[in-house]
C-alpha cells in the first residue's frame, strides 16, 4: 500500500484515476478547491488549495510526504515550478498529465520553428529538457492559457523537468473519450448530430489522430505513479482513427447512416467534427507498450463508448464539472 497525491481527481478521468488507485489498495489524498462533490466519501484525505494561486499548494502540503504525487491540473510553467518546490523531495515521484497538443504545430508561439514532427509524433522529438518556459508570461489573464494550451503544457513540462528534486513523467494524453462525464463533448457531437439527422463537416481528406479510452488513460497514470518508468510517455492506443471511423462508431451505435460532408474551409462551420483534422496529428505509443503497459486498439473499444454513450446522459457543460 503507497501514498498517493492527486492534484485534482474530481472530474472526467481523474475520477477514474481516484478509484483505480483505491481499488489497488493505495491511500488517496486529494488535492483541489473543494467547490466539486466528489464520490469518494471518507475513502480519501482531502487537502484544500487552489493551485492557481502563487503559494496555495506550498502551503497546503506542508510536512506532508507521498510516495507519489499526480498532478492533473498543471497547465503553466508557474504551476510546475511550485509543485515542485512544494514537495521537494517529499516525493517519490512527480507524474504529470500533459497531452497529445504539445505536438500542435501550429500552436508554437514561444519557440520558432516547431520541431519537425512526424505525423505520428514520437517523445524523442519533443524535449522537455531543451525547451524553454517563461513563468512571467500573461499565464493568468483572461483567456490567455484557453488560447495557449498546448504551449502552456509544454513549458510546464520544461519547467517540472528542470526543477524537480524527484523522479518524473510527462503523461502525453491522446484525445480522450468516454461514455460519461467527458465535458469535451467530442463524441456527444456526433452522437448528437446523426441522431437529429444533421451532417458532419470535415476538412478535404482529414487526416488521422490519436485516442484513447477514459478507463486506460487512468490506469496508466495510477501505473505510471509506481513504476520506475520516467521521462515523456505517450498514452494512445495504437491505431488511429478519423472523422469516418467515429461516425462509423455512431452508425453502430444509433443504426442510422452518417452524412460526413467534406467542405475545403470548414472553419467556423457548427457542424465541424472535433475530430476533423487538417491533416495526421497522432502520436506513436510503442514507448509505453515497450515499458510493459500497451493501450487497445480503437476498434476494440470505440463502438463499445459510443454505445453506452448513447444509452447513458448527455453530460454536464465543462463549467459544471470543475
Amino acid at each position: 500500500m503507497s501514498d498517493i497525491c492527486v492534484i485534482g481527481g474530481t472530474r472526467f478521468f481523474g475520477k477514474l484515476l481516484v478509484h483505480k488507485l483505491l481499488a489497488d489498495g493505495h491511500r488517496v489524498t486529494l488535492v483541489n478547491r473543494g467547490q466539486t462533490p466528489d464520490p469518494f466519501g471518507d475513502t480519501v484525505r482531502r487537502l484544500r488549495a487552489d493551485v492557481d494561486v502563487p503559494g496555495a499548494l506550498t502551503a497546503a502540503v506542508a510536512g506532508e510526504r507521498f510516495d507519489a504525487v499526480i498532478h492533473q491540473m498543471c497547465y503553466t510553467p508557474g504551476a510546475a515550478v511550485e509543485v515542485c518546490e512544494a514537495f521537494g523531495e517529499r516525493a517519490g515521484k512527480i507524474v504529470m498529465t500533459s497531452t497529445i497538443e504539445v505536438y500542435n504545430k501550429d500552436t508554437f508561439r514561444w519557440r520558432f520553428p516547431a520541431p519537425p514532427f512526424g505525423a505520428r509524433a514520437r517523445e524523442e522529438e519533443l524535449d522537455p529538457a531543451e525547451y524553454d518556459f517563461d513563468t512571467t508570461l500573461p499565464w493568468d489573464a483572461p483567456g490567455y492559457l484557453d488560447a495557449h494550451y498546448g504551449e502552456g503544457k509544454r513549458q510546464a513540462e520544461a519547467a517540472l523537468t528542470r526543477h524537480a528534486k524527484v523522479p518524473v513523467l510527462l503523461a502525453r494524453v491522446a484525445h480522450v473519450l468516454a461514455a460519461e462525464g467527458d465535458f469535451t463533448g467530442r463524441l456527444r457531437f456526433h452522437l448528437d448530430r446523426v441522431t437529429a439527422g444533421q451532417p458532419v463537416v470535415a476538412h478535404p481528406s482529414p487526416g488521422r489522430t490519436s485516442l484513447v479510452r477514459a478507463e486506460e488513460a487512468a490506469g496508466f497514470l495510477a501505473w505510471a505513479a509506481l513504476s520506475p518508468a520516467t521521462g515523456a510517455v505517450n498514452v494512445a492506443s495504437p491505431d488511429t482513427a478519423d472523422v469516418y471511423d467515429v461516425c462509423a462508431a455512431v452508425e453502430s451505435a444509433t443504426g442510422l447512416t452518417a452524412e460526413v460532408i467534406e467542405k475545403e474551409d470548414p472553419s467556423g462551420d457548427p457542424g465541424l467534427s472535433p475530430f476533423s483534422c487538417p491533416s495526421d496529428f497522432a502520436m506513436a505509443s510503442d514507448k509505453a507498450a515497450s515499458l510493459g503497459h500497451p493501450f487497445t486498439p480503437i476498434a476494440q473499444w470505440l463502438p463499445a463508448v459510443a454505445r453506452d454513450a448513447l444509452a447513458g446522459p448527455a453530460g454536464l457543460p465543462h463549467s459544471q464539472e470543475q
